[in-house]
């Protein structure tokens, strides 16, 4: 490999927020956080050198993204998902989340109903009730250990009433799926008939792995371009959010300055000069390490999924399609919720994200970030066999 992907970055003992988050379990040099959706790499040295050039030529004035960060973004679009878009289609906003809350109110009215699918990454529920909108909930449905689209339960709430926009998660946090075209395709043909806009959240549109495809949503149909925001953005790509630059596209003039308007309303209209060059080298430099990096989450899901699988009966965990999370369900092991936590956190000592997180009813599920050099799951998973068996569990 050309790069690094066996380091831990940060490393041990450091300061970093990682470190700072572990703090109270006293953690060893073989324990990291599996939460936060956060990579453990060091970066793509292409980034590092483009932001210290940029911090080189002393200009940190006021800056909106130059024409050559537009063309990155089109540029990566098409390459990498085969989506022409226009420059003006863009705006660079303060990270997916405030883009998120600012087209949430931009399209909606106070009391109108959200459509959201469940489980769900928990700044995504919150945003919406925090916006003083009403949250309508659509929990996927499990068939034989893989998430789906509860296509009906979807149309009811959309027919019932009152269901002003669809925010929409492709791929899919926290289970991983990456979305087939014909339930893309289903989810569009429900938003026409209804005729409802949809914010799409696509940040970890770049991290598929072989044996499935992302479609953009807004690539669909005339009709589905025409009602979609999409977001997307470098920072899980390739662990750039501290960078805070995102993507909003939008190709419906319309929709576009609607969004627009609300964006400029409640973050201005200057982003981060560092996280521009960031951006721009990430999309323009940064595909031989991505492609490095995709291979070591796949290996690391494969070899989660199989552990679990073979060694750790009682749990269940299906290979995600996409993204660097895994969906672990721990039903099978018949402890109840704060048993769990518990087998987790202190006799485990596998600081995974409790999955009460990600909605009622989600209790007894963990999201497990494997964006890590490959031995640090190998030794959580191995202190979890041997949590479960001094429980009498396995």
């Amino acid at each position: 490999m050309a790069y690094d992907f066996t380091s831990l970055h940060p490393a041990y003992g450091t300061a970093a927020p990682m470190w700072k988050r572990l703090e109270k379990y006293s953690p060893g040099p073989d324990e990291i956080c599996f939460g936060v959706a956060e990579m453990k790499f060091r970066l793509a040295p292409e980034i590092s050198e483009a932001v210290s050039k940029a911090a080189m030529e002393d200009t940190f004035g006021y800056s909106g993204a130059p024409d050559s960060l537009l063309e990155a973004v089109k540029g990566w679009m098409d390459r990498r998902h085969g989506w022409q878009i226009e420059n003006d289609w863009i705006t660079q906003t303060y990270g997916l989340c405030s883009a998120m809350g600012s087209a949430i109110r931009a399209l909606t009215r106070p009391g109108d109903g959200v459509l959201l699918n469940f489980p769900s990454y928990p700044p995504f529920y919150r945003t919406i009730e925090r916006s003083g909108r009403r949250l309508v909930r659509s929990d996927l449905l499990c068939r034989d250990g893989r998430w789906e689209l509860d296509l009906e339960d979807m149309e009811r709430k959309l027919a019932g009433g009152g269901v002003q926009l669809l925010l929409f998660c492709s791929p899919h946090n926290p289970t991983g799926r990456v979305w087939a075209v014909d339930e893309l395709s289903a989810v569009a043909g429900l938003c026409k008939k209804y005729d409802v806009p949809v914010i799409s959240d696509e940040i970890h549109c770049d991290i598929v792995f072989e044996g499935h495809r992302h479609t953009v949503f807004a690539s669909l149909s005339e009709d589905a371009a025409a009602r979609t925001v999409t977001l997307t953005a470098p920072s899980k790509t390739f662990n750039i959010a501290g960078m805070t630059v995102s993507n909003v596209i939008i190709a419906d003039p319309e929709l576009r300055a609607r969004v627009k308007a609300t964006i400029e309303l409640e973050m201005g209209g200057y982003i981060n000069v560092l996280g521009f060059a960031a951006c721009e080298a990430a999309y323009n430099e940064g595909e031989g390490w991505l492609e490095e990096c995709l291979d070591v989450l796949r290996g690391n899901a494969g070899l989660f999924c199989s552990f679990v699988r073979e060694r750790l009966p009682g749990f269940e965990c299906a290979v995600p399609d996409g993204t660097y999370l895994a969906w672990l369900d721990c039903h099978g092991t018949g402890l109840e919720a704060d048993a769990v936590r518990s087998l987790f956190l202190d006799e485990a000592r596998f600081f995974a994200q409790d999955g009460r997180d990600f909605g009622e009813g989600y209790e007894l599920f963990r999201r497990v970030n494997l964006a890590c050099p490959r031995h640090y799951v190998e030794a959580a998973l191995e202190r979890l066999e041997r949590a479960t068996r001094a429980r009498g569990i396995i």
